[in-house]
């Protein structure tokens, strides 16, 4: 009854801690339902990437079907509560009319042939069964045989892979035929000795579930493949269990580390539950007192405490449960969530009851032994108990473990707010001695709050947590953007990177470079990525192996000075090579029409081909003849357009390395090897009517592969050793690459491996090349960090050491592009020839990571508890206002002493300012604290998984100066209207 009455007369000191208690329950309220909602959201965006192939359940009998299998197997999917069934039946291929075809039958037939000429289909008999060709190649319209005669009445591509487990446009099986007439299809008899599979499947509508749907289908999955098993050894039954593992997996994440960011919100409503509670302590010891003298005992005094603790947190939880459903409503709504569902899993569940009970004793607790303690040592066990539980986790495995990591930040404010706390008092009256010279105003400031520093104290603690807390979330969305972006970078190094599609076609076989740099309008770096291989101990290493212009390194975007020895320019610049690195052949005249060469081999014939090249870089090979023991002239046309001589490549006959290649697999000894002397010599261009334009002396010529030259040869004619060994012998003039070794940059482990000046002897694409390291690289762009290491080369150079082993061998297989005009490469990317290549966006990848559930969900939880730290630092403003900042005593000695309502409230207004300068100035630094912990935050809610490179710590100066400067402006604004409600409204009562 006391209890009552006293919320009654008073309702109005209840407020601030109720409000606290009301925000804490509704920010809690709000972090499980976004963790419910990211949950979902993570499980779906995995079921909606699962092709529709792996969405089916499919029941596979094998072998020839017998009465009631398929019964059975449709009985099955009906009770799963599956789409539409299909039954198919798939039989093995059968030569028939002179076509190896395979027969199916697939009904319904329309639901995966719309629009085919299902119209010209009948029932399937020995004598007609009609069916339609739905890939493979062509046949003829009809294909008979003993027993079986199929009419070919139509053809109409089959595009999905689900009835058949492949897509029979793009198989390698040859025709494929089917009919709706399964039964018929069957009975065929021609047919009846063929293995054959049937199935009877059904879609599992996997986009549509939900994340708590997902573990009750996956068990009925489960349990109806177990019957199905035990029912017969031929029957098997294939469901999408990985997909709805990896949905459940990423979905269970989502709420425990959702739960874990917002501890840090719920650490400052903790701080500022104590500051409120705390404004109440001197009115409730002074009711204490009195019920004391009135002859209360300590029990009864202890359950008054109690009873009021208790009614005010009761009715704080209710309101603030109430406005946490209401919001969770809202926000599940808001993304697109059912709201029902989202609230019947998250907050009104057993566990949510348990919650809020266990809250309501935890807050009754609370305040009740803020009141009956009568020293500060709780605060002090409490400080101590956070400081050991952060500097344990600091020591331990915070960096490996989310919970650990993402408590950090709380625990770090509670210690620093409480250790605040208890030096603000200390600070208070240092700064009253300091200014005891100062201006009046301030020395008086000084002086009221160091005659009362506890509620001064308090607000200064808690405006620094709150100040704190909204600072790191700023430092975890900077470190959170900076790492997507690193990561976008590491995947796509400039806008754009366009590789081989499948069919292998590279882009610049699809267009030349000169058509790249019109559609980006900005670099177009051409990259070779091929694998090299080095000889370390008793084996060999194999490495990635990356040709990249030197001159376009430093282009790439999310480059660190700690990725290499040296900064990226300077070791650019020692990729670029001294000189030219390639010696261009001869240029065919205009009027060239005809290569004639004088050749001869003495023991084995040699086939000779002369390898051009064109402008763009690419090689056209043109076969002149085989040299034969007589010396002869080969002759070969020449290709229209302008060519350049690039080599000419000896080899031994089809025939011969057919018999070597089965002599060499079917005698374990030696593979057989033959050795001939080849003279080449002289190579002539002629015009069409005969002249030569261009006489090419090949004594100076290099040989290498299988083809061995004298060092320092001269004249018309080449005198080549080649051996016929299944390599191709290449005869091309004297290249840079030589005598130089081609400048690498590695990774530490390769260029331990290098030799005596740095070199290493590689095998790249099979073919030698000497490399020489000359700096060294933790990481690089598009290669994998888990590989044994890799290698980094200036493409033009790496191309020309390729070439000179074998001519086009160097060639690039993929472009880096930076544009201004995205949308234009896209829209070319997507059309014509160049929509078969593959195409990655840095911005896709880029907005792919921010987008992701978790990340999101953080990054909303974070800005929640941003927002939610301003709220609080006001009302902490007004609490120590409200509660013991403002004097009764200090403003009736100003005013005998004929201080007026305008100095009162500066006198006031200036101890406000002192609490918030100070307050915020604290907060500020353990904002900057705090950024130290973002790293393993990131890591720790897994927004960007196995993150390459790895996460670095973001300070965002600009961000907290900001942030601090417009918490102070609003703490001043709301102490200024304050203050003024205030003391005006005294000095209106006083008059």
């Amino acid at each position: 009854m006391l209890a009552a009455a006293r919320v009654r007369r008073r309702p109005a000191r209840w407020l601030l801690p109720a409000l606290g208690i009301a925000l804490a329950v509704m920010f809690a309220a709000f972090v499980a339902a976004q963790a419910q909602v990211a949950g979902d959201q993570s499980a779906r965006s995995v079921l909606t990437g699962t092709s529709p192939l792996d969405s089916e359940v499919r029941v596979t009998w094998q072998g020839p079907v017998g009465p009631g299998v398929a019964a059975q197997a449709r009985g099955l999917l009906q009770g799963l509560g599956l789409g539409a069934q299909t039954e198919v039946v798939l039989l093995n291929q059968v030569r028939l009319g002179g076509v190896v075809v395979r027969p199916a039958a697939i009904a319904p037939l329309g639901r995966w042939l719309p629009g085919a000429p299902l119209g010209r289909l009948g029932p399937c008999r020995p004598e007609r069964c009609p069916m339609l060709l739905v890939g493979g190649g062509q046949v003829p319209s009809t294909l008979a045989a003993i027993g079986v005669r199929i009419q070919v009445v139509g053809s109409a591509p089959l595009r999905s892979a689900v009835p058949l487990g492949f897509e029979p446009s793009r198989a390698e099986s040859g025709p494929v035929l089917v009919t709706w007439d399964v039964a018929g299809l069957e009975a065929l008899p021609g047919l009846s000795g063929l293995y054959r599979t049937h199935s009877w499947l059904a879609p599992l509508p996997i986009a549509g579930l939900r994340w708590w749907q997902l573990a009750g289908v996956e068990d009925r999955l489960a349990r109806a493949q177990a019957r199905l098993l035990l029912s017969g050894s031929q029957f098997s039954l294939s469901a999408p269990f990985t997909a709805l593992d990896d949905a459940r997996a990423q979905a269970s994440v989502a709420p425990t580390r959702l739960l874990l960011a917002g501890g840090g919100a719920i650490a400052a409503l903790a701080v500022f539950i104590v500051l409120a509670g705390g404004g109440l302590r001197r009115d409730q010891r002074a009711e204490l007192d009195r019920l004391g003298q009135a002859g209360a005992r300590t029990r009864q005094c202890v359950l008054f405490v109690v009873m009021e603790s208790g009614w005010l947190c009761a009715a704080a939880l209710g309101v603030g449960a109430a406005a946490g459903v209401a919001g969770a409503a809202l926000l599940a709504s808001g993304e697109g969530e059912p709201a029902g569902a989202i609230l019947m899993h998250s907050l009104i569940t057993p566990a949510g009851v348990v919650a809020l009970g266990t809250g309501w004793l935890a807050a009754t607790a609370l305040l009740a032994a803020l009141v009956l303690v009568r020293s500060a040592r709780l605060i002090d066990v409490l400080a101590i108990a956070a400081a050991s539980a952060l500097v344990a986790a600091l020591g331990g495995s915070a960096g490996h473990d989310p919970a650990l990591a993402l408590l950090l930040a709380p625990l770090c404010c509670v210690a620093v707010g409480v250790l605040t706390f208890r030096a603000a008092g200390v600070v208070l009256r240092g700064a009253e001695r300091v200014a005891r010279s100062g201006p009046v105003l301030a020395r008086l400031a000084l002086v009221n709050l160091a005659r009362s520093p506890w509620v001064a104290a308090l607000a200064i603690a808690f405006i620094a947590v709150a100040v704190g807390l909204g600072g790191f979330a700023l430092a975890y969305r900077s470190t959170l953007l900076r790492s997507a972006a690193d990561q976008a970078a590491d995947q796509v190094p400039l806008d754009a990177l366009v590789s081989p599609g499948p069919d292998f076609s590279t882009p610049l076989e699809l267009a030349p470079r000169q058509r790249w740099r019109a559609l980006a309008d900005g670099p177009v770096l051409p990259v070779r990525r091929t694998e090299a291989n080095y000889a370390s101990g008793g084996g060999t290493v194999t490495v990635p192996a990356l040709g990249v212009p030197a001159d376009g390194l430093t282009q790439i975007r999310g480059w660190r000075e700690s990725d290499g020895s040296a900064p990226l320019a300077v070791l650019a610049r020692r990729l670029e090579p001294e000189g030219p690195v390639r010696v261009p052949g001869p240029t065919l005249p205009a009027g060239a029409r005809w290569l004639w060469l004088r050749a001869s081999a003495s023991g084995l014939a040699v086939e000779v081909t002369a390898d051009l090249r064109d402008p763009q870089g690419a090689i056209r090979q043109v076969a002149l003849g085989t040299a034969g023991a007589g010396a002869a002239w080969l002759r070969a046309p020449v290709p229209p357009g302008s060519w350049e001589l690039e080599a000419l490549e000896l080899d031994e006959p089809s025939g011969v390395a057919i018999t070597n290649g089965h002599q060499n697999g079917e005698n374990p000894a030696a593979a057989t090897q033959s050795q001939t002397d080849v003279e080449l010599g002289p190579l002539l261009a002629l015009s069409a009517r005969g002249p030569s334009l261009l006489r090419v002396p090949l004594g100076a010529w290099r040989g290498t592969g299988a083809a061995a030259t004298a060092e320092h040869g001269r004249g018309d004619v080449a005198t080549v050793g080649f051996a016929a060994s299944g390599m191709p012998g290449v005869l091309r003039p004297a290249q840079p690459t030589d005598t130089h070794p081609v400048p690498v940059l590695t990774d530490p482990q390769t260029a331990s491996a290098a030799g005596p000046g740095g070199r290493i002897a590689l095998t790249v694409d099979g073919l030698p090349v000497t490399v020489r390291v000359v700096g060294v690289l933790n990481r690089f762009p598009t290669l994998p960090s888990d590989a044994a290491g890799f290698l980094v080369a200036d493409e033009p150079t790496l191309a020309a050491a390729l070439d000179a082993q074998l001519p086009g061998q160097g060639r690039a297989d993929e472009l880096w592009i930076g544009t201004s005009h995205l949308e234009r490469l896209r829209t070319a990317l997507g059309s014509g020839a160049l929509a078969q290549l593959d195409s990655s966006f840095r911005v896709d990848i880029d907005r792919q990571l921010r987008d992701a559930p978790v990340a999101r969900g953080v990054l909303g939880t974070l800005i929640a508890a941003t927002a939610l730290s301003v709220l609080l630092a006001v009302v902490g403003l007004l609490a120590a206002l409200f509660g013991g900042a403002r004097d009764q005593r200090v403003e009736s000695d100003l005013e005998e002493q004929g201080v007026g309502p305008r100095g009162l409230r500066a006198e006031l207004r200036v101890r406000l300012a002192l609490a918030n300068v100070l307050g915020v100035a604290v907060g500020l630094g353990i904002a900057v604290l705090l950024t130290r912990l973002a790293v393993a935050s990131v890591n720790a809610v897994g927004a960007v998984a196995d993150p390459s490179p790895p996460v670095v710590t973001v300070v965002p100066w600009t961000a907290l100066a900001a942030w601090g400067a417009g918490t102070l402006g609003v703490l001043a604004l709301a102490g200024w209207l304050a203050t003024r409600a205030l003391i005006g409204s005294r000095g209106s009562a006083a008059r």
